[in-house]
């Protein structure tokens, strides 16, 4: 398969995340390539600033071509047919010294263990900023092969 051609669909609509602990509350996603949508738990709003929720929505994004990647591999290798589409949900809790400490795949319409392991992995990489306290989120990854 031509790795041009594989594309990472935008997330737009409605919040794709699970709750966790609180009201999830979409925090960006949208109009920027690569993107998708994140939420937060309220309960840590007020500890962690909008700019660094910003930040961390950017993190998510910039991630998106090694994670489009994933599924490209798991189209090449011929355990995802052609032309398939999808999203991923994962929910993430980032350490207070930004890593992902913790990264669960929570909905997918995608059922792949190599993608799903792939997506995980590419998560774990994102070095995310300090942080004043553990900060769980989810984030929705949008696929499309073609």
């Amino acid at each position: 398969m031509n790795m041009k051609r594989l594309a990472l669909v935008l997330c737009i609509a409605t919040a794709c995340g699970g709750k966790k602990g609180g009201d999830t509350t979409p925090t960006g996603g949208g109009g920027e390539e690569g993107g998708g949508e994140t939420a937060n738990s309220g309960e840590n709003t007020s500890m962690v600033s909008a700019e660094t929720m910003d930040e961390i929505q950017k993190m998510f994004q910039r991630k998106g071509n090694a994670v489009s990647h994933c599924l490209s591999v798991a189209v090449d290798n011929k355990e995802i047919p052609k032309n398939s589409h999808g999203k991923v949900t994962l929910d993430v809790t980032i350490s207070t010294g930004g890593k992902a400490e913790r990264v669960a795949i929570i909905k997918s319409s995608l059922d792949n263990k190599q993608l799903h392991d792939c997506v995980i992995d590419r998560v774990k990489e994102i070095q995310f900023p300090q942080l004043p306290k553990t900060y769980p989120t989810t984030y929705t990854y949008a696929f499309e092969a073609s």
